[in-house]
């Protein structure tokens, strides 16, 4: 089965997925990974991205794979790492990662990202990290008609803020489990 993974920006999920991949010997599949590649490509930086048109047609091509995977492969141990998992994948285990503002702006500011992603300062973060969000969720509403905020959209809701990626990672399985058995 697979178990969708979203959250905040800075929320762990990279890191979790990883971690509980490993552990748990499950796939991982990240449409971060396929939407920074994408945005390498074509030069651009996240926020002006966001901000244009072209962000449609990234997103449809991210969608429909989303979409392809949940049909196609919902045997498999996959860890589907992606925004918007947990709607084009409707029979998965959802999982939602959230963290407060302060804590994804300090993240991002002390993570390996491109300046051009986390900015100069730690304000800087947390005005990029914030918009960031709220440009995302505006996109899903205006596309989808859906919150990513909504927190019913979800099995399983986890603040991450003072919690190991291992903690988290051992968390999300065992309530996975716990959901495997209730369904039989």
């Amino acid at each position: 089965m697979i178990i969708t993974l979203t959250g905040k920006p800075c929320s762990g999920k990279s890191t979790v997925a990883k971690i509980f991949c490993d552990n748990y010997n499950f796939k991982h599949i990240s449409t971060g990974n396929m939407f920074r590649e994408i945005l390498k490509d074509k030069n651009l930086d996240i926020l002006e991205f966001q901000k244009g048109t072209k962000a449609k047609d990234i997103d449809k091509i991210i969608d429909e794979e989303s979409i392809k995977i949940g049909k196609t492969r919902g045997h498999e141990d996959i860890l589907y790492d992606s925004r918007l998992g947990w709607y084009f994948i409707p029979n998965s285990f959802k999982v939602f990662l959230d963290l407060n503002e302060d804590e994804m702006a300090l993240r991002l500011f002390n993570s390996e990202r491109d300046i051009t992603e986390k900015g100069k300062n730690i304000k800087e973060a947390k005005k990029r990290v914030t918009k960031r969000w709220k440009y995302e969720n505006n996109r899903y509403k205006k596309l989808y008609n859906i919150s990513n905020t909504n927190i019913d959209n979800y099995d399983l809701v986890i603040d991450t803020k003072d919690k190991t990626p291992e903690q988290i990672a051992n968390e999300i399985f065992d309530k996975y489990t716990e959901f495997i058995k209730n369904k039989k």
